[in-house]
Order: structure tokens, then C-alpha cells, then sequence
């Protein structure tokens, strides 16, 4: 049944239903079971209609689902509402939409099942919802209910240890609410964190909020929402490199100022720095040949 839902409305192949009840190791007679085990779905599904919500198709069941009776379909739609009303400015009714969204969830996908068939569908879901955890986070920000939502961050971040963004938005919220001392710490157990446990430093974003909380120096704690949509104006060139404005999250007014509208742009910055280390590698990969195949190349 977990494996119909997680993929409704889809053909599902008959190979694929065995895989996700006993992996790799089905018995001899996986088939058969299986559509016994659909058949007596059918039968339990079907209530006083006549055709059932299980369709059979050659090798493959299909599970008809409407809009409203799946709560996955009501996640999606109000995710999708909430978005277009923090798009338009409507704050308070995306912070309503997206809390609707978030109540949906009682506990984790196929909770009890063990099934590396499935893992890479409920992966997915249980990234959306982070995702959509931290887009209520930003919302209840702009808002200005820092105090309200330091219980709920503090325990996201307990239980998801390397989001950055959830990590910066608990600093802000604990500094918008007197406790820079708390923010502070809080960045201090990010890094060591990040340091003892994946010997990395935590994203650049991270460090401009510390140096910012440190100075006492962030923007507003609420700035207008078209601030985040706006892109950053293109840096002037005085004759040396400069960063590239994408990822340039300081205020422009304030060396020392840290904006807190583009969090999102946290995991497009450690995308971006992925990206250049894999294409230095891939340079100094292509050097390396090079100098193998000419000896002279080192010498000139």
C-alpha cells in the first residue's frame, strides 16, 4: 500500500512492489503474493463504489487518487499557496498556509517500514518538508515573532545539525530577541560541529551574520519583503577582483551589516562553492596530464 501512495496516480511495476516488500531477497513465490495481497486492497478499498481505486495493468498496479484524499496532494497545494502569498507580500497568510502544510505531517513516511526500495521516495519527501520548515521560519522572521519561534528552531536545529539556513535563522532570532550572547554561542557550536564532525568551516554566510551579531550591527529585523527578491546591483570595479554579486549577502550601506532576507541563498552559495572546487580539480587534474605527457612543459 506505502508503495501505491508514495507514487499515486504512476504505474507501479510488479518488480517494484517485490523490491519494496523484501528487497533483494523475494522468495519464489513474490509474485503470487503480491497480488493476492492487491486483491485484498481492492477489496478493502472499494467500499460502496464499483470500480476500485487500484487499476491493474499488464505487470503493473496504479492507484487512482483524488486531490483532497491525500494528505501528500493538500501539502503540496498549500506549500504552493503559501509561496504565492509570501511572492505577493501576504505574509500573514502565508505564515497560515504554510503552518496548515506543516500540521499535515504526524510523523515520519512509512514510519515501521524497512525498505531500500523506498528510501529514495521518502528522502525526497522528508526534504521537502525541511525545506518548507525553513520557508516558515523565514516567513515568521519577517514578521518580527523572533521569541515565538526560538523553541520550534531550537529543536529543528538539534535534530538537523548542518542546515545552515535553520542555523542562521535561530542566531537571528535569538538576537533579535536580547540574546546576543546566545547567538553567539550558538554560531560557536555550529562550527565546531561542522569542524569535528565533517572537518569543514560552516558557509560564508554563516560567518557574516557572527561578525555582524558580534559588532551589533544587522539590518532591521523585519526589512521589506522586496528586498529579498530584488538582485544585488552589480559591484564597481576599482581595478581588483571583486565577489561576485550573487553571493554578496552584505548590505551595501554597512560593511558590517548582514541582511537577513537572502538565507536562502545559503545552499546556492555551497552549491556554487562545490562547483568551483570540482572545476579546480578538474584543472589541476588537466595540468598534471599534461606535464606527464611533455616533460619540457615544466622546465618552459
Amino acid at each position: 500500500m506505502a508503495a501505491l501512495l508514495l507514487q499515486p496516480n504512476q504505474m507501479v511495476s510488479l518488480d517494484r512492489l517485490v523490491d519494496a516488500m523484501w528487497d533483494d531477497k523475494p522468495p519464489a513465490s513474490a509474485h503470487g503474493q503480491i497480488r493476492i495481497c492487491v486483491s485484498g486492497l481492492r477489496r478493502l478499498l472499494r467500499g460502496s463504489e464499483r470500480d476500485s481505486v487500484i487499476e491493474t495493468h499488464p505487470s503493473c498496479y496504479r492507484i487512482s487518487v483524488h486531490d483532497d484524499a491525500l494528505d501528500l496532494f493538500t501539502f503540496e497545494r498549500l506549500v504552493s499557496q503559501g509561496r504565492a502569498m509570501v511572492r505577493d507580500n501576504q505574509l500573514e497568510r502565508a505564515e497560515r498556509l504554510l503552518q496548515s502544510a506543516l500540521a499535515l505531517w504526524r510523523g515520519p513516511v512509512t514510519a515501521g517500514l524497512d525498505s531500500s526500495a523506498l528510501a529514495s521516495l521518502v528522502v525526497r519527501l522528508h526534504e521537502d518538508r525541511l525545506t518548507v520548515q525553513e520557508e516558515y521560519f523565514d516567513v515568521a522572521l519577517k514578521l518580527g515573532r523572533h521569541q515565538q519561534i526560538i523553541g520550534a528552531l531550537t529543536g529543528f536545529v538539534t535534530e538537523n545539525p548542518f542546515r545552515e539556513r535553520a542555523c542562521a535563522q535561530l542566531m537571528l532570532a535569538l538576537y533579535h530577541s536580547g540574546r546576543q550572547a546566545d547567538a553567539l554561542e550558538t554560531f560557536r557550536t555550529v562550527r565546531m560541529r561542522f569542524s569535528e564532525d565533517l572537518g569543514i568551516e560552516p558557509a560564508r554566510d554563516l560567518h557574516l551574520l557572527h561578525q555582524s551579531i558580534l559588532a551589533g550591527r544587522l539590518s532591521s529585523a523585519a526589512p521589506p519583503a522586496t528586498d529579498a527578491l530584488a538582485p544585488p546591483a552589480a559591484p564597481r570595479s576599482h581595478g581588483h577582483q571583486s565577489c561576485p554579486a550573487g553571493v554578496a549577502l552584505l548590505s551595501r550601506a554597512s560593511p558590517n551589516t548582514f541582511t537577513a532576507e537572502p538565507l536562502e541563498r545559503l545552499r546556492q552559495e555551497n552549491d556554487l562553492l562545490r562547483v568551483e572546487r570540482d572545476g579546480l580539480r578538474r584543472v589541476l587534474s588537466l595540468w598534471l596530464d599534461l606535464n606527464d605527457t611533455d616533460p619540457g612543459a615544466a622546465a618552459s
